[in-house]
């Protein structure tokens, strides 16, 4: 159950997919909305944007903050533009984050932005390197096409 004293909550796209009870101002991202396409989803929407669901883009200077830190933690290379805008309009409202996405909990732990997992637990912050599963080699960032510059076998995420 969601906590009374939490004020502004941000939704992301698996907060759609579960029924909780929400007292609080409640809010989400474009690319969210987009992101449902079965009727469970878009019904929960319909419903929360009755209660007063407001649906917001973050601003460009938030974005930039969480991706930052997206390379910091490790996560860039799995978060989705729709996860960077989710932590992105946490940032901006000072909110707190409904969502059981790990990468995501992650990144928005770096930027201290409070979490609140749906049905998981709660994920502890991780820092994340890159790694070649062939010769070892090890990288700061994920390379962009995922594959070693060495010998060109395919770079892992690993927990630090």
């Amino acid at each position: 159950m969601i906590k009374e004293s939490l004020s502004v909550l941000i939704l992301d796209a698996s907060a759609f997919f579960i029924a909780f009870p929400v007292t609080e101002k409640v809010m989400t991202v474009p690319g969210v909305v987009s992101e449902l396409k079965d009727i469970k989803g878009k019904a929960r929407f319909e419903v929360l944007t009755s209660m007063g669901l407001v649906v917001s883009e973050p601003t460009l200077q938030s974005v930039k903050k969480v991706k930052e830190a997206s390379i910091r933690s490790g996560d860039g290379s799995v978060l989705s533009q729709t996860d960077i805008e989710v932590i992105a309009l946490a940032l901006d409202v000072h909110g707190t984050i409904c969502s059981d996405d790990f990468a995501l909990q992650n990144t928005a732990q770096y930027l201290d932005i409070q979490i609140h997992p749906l049905l998981q637990k709660k994920a502890e912050m991780r820092r994340w390197v890159f790694r070649c599963s062939g010769c070892g080699k090890y990288y700061d960032l994920m390379p962009v096409d995922m594959t070693c510059q060495i010998c060109g076998l395919k770079v892992r995420r690993k927990n630090k």
